[in-house]
């Protein structure tokens, strides 16, 4: 499968959320890795702090992820919302998961912090979806998720 992040840097990969293994690919949406899960800037939308956490190794069903990987997921995610909250003064996130047949688990963090219109916690990710596009192309968008991967990366130094 070839897809184009959000970087512009074209990947040819089976599984997008895999590519999270291959410490050379992505590198600009990184925020932070451990020897269980990647959290990255999602992919393909630039949404600025929409974090897409995946497993480091390919996990295609929820019910196989391991109890330690079950235990930093949820500590993850704990710490991704104070960084939201911090980084954007933030309470409300929209959280996700989706298993895509023969492709990886995803879990995915949305701060709803005012870059869209939000009509209801369901039409979160059909909404930016719709706009993926101009958001790739709006140079000021991308200058903030650039700035907002960077505060991420600063909040996450210590963990």
């Amino acid at each position: 499968m070839k897809f184009t992040t959000i970087f512009n840097e074209d990947i040819d990969t089976p599984c997008a959320g895999c590519i999270v293994m291959d410490k050379t690919k992505f590198q600009k949406g990184r925020i932070y890795q451990s020897k269980l899960w990647d959290l990255s800037q999602d992919f393909e939308i630039a949404y600025p702090g929409m974090i897409v956490l995946s497993p480091m190794h390919h996990v295609s069903n929820y019910m196989d992820l391991m109890e330690d990987e079950l235990r930093e997921l949820r500590a993850l995610t704990v710490y991704c919302k104070k960084a939201i909250k911090e980084i954007f003064d933030c309470d409300k996130v929209a959280y996700m998961f989706y298993e895509k047949p023969d492709g990886h688990v995803h879990f995915v963090i949305i701060p709803l912090h005012g870059l869209v219109e939000i009509k209801d916690k369901y039409s979160v990710l059909g909404e930016l979806m719709s706009k993926a596009k101009d958001l790739r192309t709006d140079k000021e968008n991308m200058a903030r998720v650039v700035k907002v991967i960077g505060e991420f990366r600063a909040y996450f130094k210590n963990i």
